[in-house]
């Protein structure tokens, strides 16, 4: 069988039919995932327009070389729109739609057919690198096979560049069927690889991102979306092991929220949801990014400091039970005075994470003893308990 560019041509548009098939598939089992959808349109139509390219160098029609070229310019930015969508980022449909018309019309309305396609490959090269950019913006995500396909991208760019630069010296034209060893050539072969290679990457960064959504899951609270208790203790081993291994202090705080059962009689089970995600959002907001917060179970929390002194944990305590005696004086217009009360613990010589959990603990219980709505500093709890046991109290 005679192999040459046409053929090349047909193989690409099967192929690239195929890697939108695939697309559509992982839409159809992750229907939260919209990003194959926009990457499925762009395969597709790509996919038509060699095809009509292909049909139409063979007849030299060139109302469907004209149809062709029109379609494949509409791919690059529908992979762009992908690429912002995938990493949820807004798309203003107004100003997109602008900045293609303007590009299409450009390309469409310059009279020779070197220079057309010289408008066309620009263009190309810029959306795809704007593409591969976007990716870059979200690599804050654990997302590995996106540096791969950012690569796909810039190498994808990289030949149309190539092709930008033979036609700028003359010796890219497309005057008929080009002949299978020009730079055209390289564009159609490169660009099979790439259809293929950028779909299966996309499956995997939309399947890594599930996983990494159902871990995040099974790690959190699902009322605060903090760290559930089992994250909070693997996490806490593995700070207080690091700081013990490097000589630093590690403290804890155990927080319990006063009277809460009090909240749930006089308003309701959702108003004390509400409060126990009130309480997380305050923490949060006080935190270090490298401290750990985490519920411990019903409305006790747990803050560890990696680093930290006791003193340092005790400031971070008093401004918690502050902000948040601050923030819900009310609620619906009705008394509330929802407050928190703290224990505060810095790891000791010989101590374990379990021995520090519960001197914190004891030092929370303290403070409620005392009167709640305060913070306790460890070293005290033990002066009065020598690590005996102090009564709950809610």
């Amino acid at each position: 069988m005679h192999f040459d560019t046409v053929t090349l041509m047909m193989v690409g548009s099967i192929t690239t039919a195929i890697s939108a098939v695939v697309l559509l598939g992982v839409w159809v089992q992750m229907r939260r995932a919209t990003a194959p959808l926009w990457w499925f349109a762009a395969n597709a139509i790509y996919a038509i327009s060699i095809a009509l390219l292909a049909l139409g160098l063979v007849d030299g029609y060139k109302p469907m070389i004209a149809a062709g070229a029109t379609l494949n310019n509409l791919v690059p930015p529908l992979i762009w729109i992908g690429t912002r969508v995938f990493n949820r980022r807004p798309t203003s449909a107004p100003l997109a739609a602008l900045a293609i018309g303007v590009w299409l019309v450009g390309a469409s309305t310059v009279t020779a057919m070197s220079h057309s396609l010289l408008v066309a490959f620009v263009g190309v090269v810029c959306w795809l690198c704007v593409s591969a950019f976007e990716l870059w913006r979200g690599r804050a995500e654990r997302v590995p096979a996106r540096w791969p396909l950012i690569v796909f991208l810039l190498v994808h760019a990289s030949v149309y560049m190539g092709g930008v630069h033979d036609m700028l010296s003359g010796s890219f034209t497309l005057d008929g069927i080009v002949p299978l060893n020009s730079w055209f050539g390289a564009i159609l072969l490169e660009g099979i690889l790439y259809a293929m290679a950028s779909a299966i990457l996309m499956a995997m960064m939309c399947k890594e991102r599930e996983t990494q959504q159902y871990m995040h899951a099974a790690r959190s609270d699902p009322l605060t979306g903090i760290a559930n208790h089992g994250a909070l203790l693997a996490g806490a081993g593995r700070i207080f092991d690091r700081c013990c291994k490097d000589g630093l202090p590690c403290t804890l705080i155990m927080f319990d929220l006063d009277h809460f059962k009090t909240v749930n009689d006089r308003f309701g089970h959702r108003a004390g949801d509400d409060i126990l995600r009130a309480f997380a959002d305050t923490v949060r907001g006080l935190l270090r990014p490298t401290d750990l917060f985490g519920r411990y179970g019903g409305e006790e929390f747990t803050v560890v400091l990696p680093g930290a002194t006791i003193e340092t944990a005790h400031v971070i305590a008093e401004r918690v039970r502050h902000a948040f005696a601050e923030r819900y004086r009310f609620l619906d217009g009705r008394p509330l005075n929802a407050t928190v009360s703290a224990g505060v613990a810095e790891a000791g010589a010989g101590m374990s994470l379990e021995d520090l959990i519960d001197t914190a603990d004891r030092a929370m219980y303290r403070a409620k003893t005392l009167g709640r709505n305060r913070v306790e500093l460890a070293d005290r709890a033990l002066a009065t308990d020598e690590r005996g046991s102090v009564a709950r109290i809610a």
